[in-house]
């Protein structure tokens, strides 16, 4: 038999585990922003100092940037890292919406069982996300079309995984914004706004998908403008699928204490 001192101390030490795993996919969520904003913006400036005289029709895009090796190898390391981190970080807000979600009496069999699969879709949809951060980084415009062809696949798999991850997310809290929640009615970002912001965030890469699809038409004097739209749509709509991600930074705080599940669990060293 175990002593009953050791099965004790395991407990503890098993919560404590839990705790920093959680703790850290917590500060994922703001980590993921701090790396790949500073990163997204220093490829651009990268590429205009060591190309000033880089001609402008070619779309001096992020893709563009990290055509020039010296820009796309350092890059591809940050962005991978944050591709990364940014699963963990992800699912554990899956995990808060799925420990808060309403009982299936308020919500019906029907609302609750949609509600629940989106849960499994968001997470396949995250997934492809992570992976097209990771392939649109370490292949890269200008060199094979083998290579070229993967690093387009993916930035389609990352702006469609982000941008559906982020719907269905509002979609999610459409369904559960009716029943009233204990938690949400103090949450930082409670289940209306989710959604509302959730729906913006959407039109907003539906917007950059237009432009995308009709940059190389014939607009005449307002060609330059369409161009310079959807050169910079791409990086503020990267800021956007972010910062909607940093919103949930505080919820998930107040989620992991809730749960027990922070700082405070570890064991008194002094006992």
């Amino acid at each position: 038999m175990i002593p009953a001192s050791t099965e004790s101390s395991k407990a503890p030490a098993g919560r404590t585990g839990l705790a920093r795993h959680a703790r850290l996919s917590a500060a994922g969520i703001l980590a993921v922003p701090a790396i790949v904003v500073p990163a997204v913006l220093w490829a651009r400036i990268t590429f205009h100092l060591r190309h000033p005289d880089v001609d402008p029709s070619i779309y001096l895009t992020i893709s563009r940037a990290i055509s020039d090796p010296a820009v796309g190898e350092p890059f591809a390391f940050w962005v991978t890292l944050a591709a990364v981190i940014l699963w963990p970080s992800t699912h554990l807000i899956l995990w808060m919406f799925a420990a808060r979600h309403p009982p299936r009496g308020a919500l019906g069999r029907t609302r609750d069982r949609l509600a629940r699969t989106l849960f499994a879709v968001m997470s396949v949809a995250m997934t492809a996300t992570c992976v097209g951060m990771v392939l649109l980084s370490r292949w890269r415009l200008g060199s094979t079309p083998a290579e070229h062809h993967m690093h387009m696949v993916g930035s389609y798999v990352f702006f469609a995984g982000q941008a559906t991850t982020i719907l269905l997310a509002a979609l999610y809290h459409t369904l559960i914004a009716p029943v009233p929640h204990p938690t949400d009615a103090t949450a930082f970002f409670p289940a209306r706004w989710r959604a509302r912001l959730g729906y913006a965030v959407v039109a907003a890469a539906a917007l950059y998908g237009v432009i995308f699809h009709v940059k190389s038409m014939d607009f005449g004097a307002a060609s330059s403008f369409v161009v310079a739209a959807y050169v910079e749509l791409e990086t503020i709509l990267i800021i956007v699928f972010l910062a909607y991600l940093a919103l949930f930074y505080v919820d998930v705080l107040r989620f992991l204490r809730e749960r027990g599940t922070t700082a405070d669990d570890a064991p008194d060293q002094g006992s």
